[in-house]
């Protein structure tokens, strides 16, 4: 059995104009690091501490610490340490072993939630000292040691940068492979993961830090590719899996090349979804490393189609560039010129699946794409949650083979609609966003916008708000929301009806009207489907009796919200 537990990070769209919506955990919320390590009494507060408590901290044993302390270096053992005095002790050359590691863990206490004392150390130059200890072959030094380091780079970019700057990675990643000691491990993979926190240092813990990981511990922790799910073999155990997937979900975040690097990286993409498959095969799907594995593909799929290599766009693509169109502009997302396109995009064969996929091949497997879907219905971890619908809005990115047959997985094969639908109810504003945004990119697909419709038309509608959206993740929900209905109305006079019948029409107009000098992405998305909606001339007595006229679908304000997409 695995334990379970919690982590944190957020998505961020950056599809810019886009009409297909990606989504990336970025750095506002992947900045997660791992927590300080602290020293406790017995009641869980922290506490002052004498030269003698210090040394007996260190050992372990404090009457023993107390008699060997008393000597001329330290002075009275019941003098209050201070980091002054800590951080002169760090001298391999002068101090005894036990007495190290007693001043780094007092370092390592002071700097647990204190600012200040994070700050005072770098002064001190407490850093380079810490680090040219790593060399000290002596288990207690090295453990205290690597503690230190771990409260120091906490929330601290500068001292995380000087760790960085002294060649602390590689120094790190050393000792972690070398340490049979499980809790300098968990300091060590801690610490990296509080590093990695760093935009700065993101692509420099890829290029340094990445496959050490990945060989020494994801992959013998995972199982794979024994088939056997995790495998804790005295040398690792959960919580050193859980911060190093941690340290890679914020390496996931570095951009284009990191990204790139990451799904190259032999054996990664394996592990991660062997291990969150597992997960979920031991019913355990709010597993906290599951989240952190979820969130780190989520990431590699993120403008996957751009990004592939050659090798696989060549075999995929290869058909989707002989029909492109002779029009230079971007595929419009309204109208019926940009509808032909659309139906000669989903005219392609779609490509064959691998039996058994490696790497990157795994990223828009059919297997994985179900793996997704079992986590949007089993788990209630709102982070793996939304990185999961967050990966099957980037991988439906798109109207090139790929895209089209990972919709047709998602909506035909695997009957993916009914849990997405139920995220459009979920408490969590950024779930529901990513859900709607998700639901926007399926509808793009003509075969499935009737299926899109009867199972989702009504909740999307509910979750429209009555009145004008005012922040800027309602803004968006309401906006994919919109045009969500929009592709699916536009073809279809009965779904048009159905969503008149809804009685959502006039919530839509107050947005479309709101905002009148500077209109925000819902007010042209909610303009955008009125102009559509007079499009059904069949409709228009029945929009007369629902005492709507014509001005209130076609106006200025419209006509210029729809041309401007169509064009």
């Amino acid at each position: 059995m695995r334990p379970l537990v919690p982590l944190q990070p957020v998505t961020q769209n950056r599809a810019a104009r886009s009409s297909w919506h990606q989504s990336s955990f970025h750095s506002t919320r992947t900045l997660r690091e791992a927590g300080p390590s602290v020293t406790v009494d017995s009641g869980g507060r922290r506490t002052h501490m004498t030269v003698g408590q210090v040394a007996a901290a260190g050992s372990g044993n404090v009457l023993v610490e107390r008699s060997t302390v008393l000597d001329s270096q330290l002075g009275n053992a019941d003098v209050e340490m201070t980091l002054e005095r800590a951080v002169s002790m760090l001298d391999a050359d002068h101090t005894p072993p036990a007495r190290i590691s007693a001043a780094a863990t007092f370092i390592q206490h002071e700097c647990f939630q204190k600012a200040e004392a994070r700050k005072r150390v770098n002064q001190l130059r407490g850093i380079p000292k810490l680090l040219q200890l790593l060399k000290v072959q002596n288990e207690d030094v090295q453990r205290a040691v690597c503690g230190a380091l771990r409260n120091l780079v906490f929330e601290d970019n500068d001292n995380k940068l000087e760790v960085a700057e002294l060649n602390g990675v590689p120094r790190l990643l050393q000792v972690l492979k070398q340490t049979r000691d499980l809790e300098t491990k968990k300091q060590i993979t801690g610490l990296l993961w509080n590093l990695s926190s760093n935009d700065k240092l993101k692509n420099l813990m890829i290029t340094e830090a990445l496959l050490t990981l990945t060989e020494n511990i994801i992959i013998p922790f995972s199982g794979w590719p024994e088939g056997d799910y995790p495998k804790a073999n005295g040398l690792l155990d959960f919580d050193i899996f859980y911060n190093v997937t941690g340290c890679l979900r914020n390496m996931s975040s570095a951009g284009p090349d990191g990204r790139k690097v990451m799904r190259r990286c032999d054996g990664l993409i394996d592990s991660l979804v062997h291990y969150v498959r597992g997960t979920i095969a031991d019913y355990q799907p709010d597993d906290k490393a599951t989240e952190n594995c979820v969130c780190i593909l989520h990431n590699l799929s993120y403008q996957l189609e751009a990004e592939l290599p050659e090798k696989y766009s060549q075999s995929i693509y290869i058909q989707n560039r002989n029909i492109q169109t002779d029009n230079n502009k971007s595929i419009g997302c309204f109208g019926s010129r940009s509808r032909k396109v659309k139906e000669q995009y989903q005219d392609v064969p779609m490509p064959e699946e691998k039996s058994n996929p490696k790497g990157v091949e795994w990223l828009w497997h059919s297997i994985v794409i179900r793996m997704y879907l079992s986590l949007i219905a089993k788990s209630i971890r709102n982070y793996t949650q939304e990185a999961s619908l967050g990966a099957l809005q980037n991988l439906t990115a798109g109207s090139g083979p790929m895209p089209t047959s990972v919709a047709q997985t998602v909506v035909q094969k695997e009957n993916g609609l009914q849990h997405t639908r139920k995220m459009l109810h979920i408490g969590d504003p950024s779930v529901k966003k990513t859900a709607v945004s998700l639901l926007r990119n399926l509808s793009r697909n003509l075969s499935l916008q009737n299926e899109i419709a009867k199972e989702t038309l009504p909740d999307l509608v509910s979750i429209i708000p009555d009145t004008v959206p005012s922040n800027d993740l309602l803004i968006e929900t309401t906006a994919s929301a919109c045009y969500t209905l929009n592709n699916i109305i536009q073809n279809s006079y009965q779904n048009a009806r159905d969503l008149l019948n809804t009685g959502g029409l006039q919530k839509i107009m107050t947005i479309s009207t709101g905002d009148a000098y500077a209109p925000s992405k819902a007010s042209k998305a909610a303009s955008v489907l009125l102009y559509s909606l007079w499009a059904h001339t069949e409709l228009h007595n029945a929009y007369k009796k629902a005492q709507f006229k014509k001005t209130d679908f076609v106006n200025s304000r419209t006509a210029k919200a729809y041309h401007s997409l169509k064009d």
